[in-house]
């Protein structure tokens, strides 16, 4: 009995694993994946695309972080004056300069640049308690 090509095929295909599901990365972007996209060349037939998917991203990427906030009875930390422009461009800079910690999601770079530029006010401290004289 001969093995048929098509046969064949599958039989190398399982063999070597193809076909069986790999582990999903965290986020559907890294941060060079999202800094490839938000630095594409001015000049290149794909830089509108390139530059809609960046601050399309982004601004994504904060109006959940914004969502969060409130849905845990926060505000926004970011000043309501801020541009998406202000945005990537803090982003950008911030993935510029931290090579390394572009591996990570996107998303948690896009967190890590936004609360540098724009840090959250520090919780007002609670009173602090007075303390108690025991009687003796």
């Amino acid at each position: 009995m001969t093995m048929q090509p098509r046969h064949l095929l599958y039989a190398v295909l399982l063999a070597t694993g193809a076909g069986l599901p790999t582990a999903a990365q965290a986020g559907f972007y890294s941060g060079d994946e999202l800094y490839a996209v938000c630095t594409t060349d001015k000049d290149g037939k794909d830089y509108f695309e390139k530059s809609y998917e960046c601050v399309g991203y982004i601004s994504g990427a904060v109006d959940a972080f914004n969502t969060t906030r409130e849905a845990n009875k926060l505000k926004s930390c970011i000043p309501g004056d801020v541009t998406i422009n202000q945005l990537r461009v803090a982003t950008v800079d911030y993935l510029g300069k931290n090579p390394i910690d572009r591996k990570k999601s996107a998303s948690s770079q896009v967190f890590a640049a936004i609360r540098k530029a724009w840090p959250c006010a520090s919780a007002a401290k609670a009173p602090a308690k007075k303390k108690s004289r025991k009687k003796r």
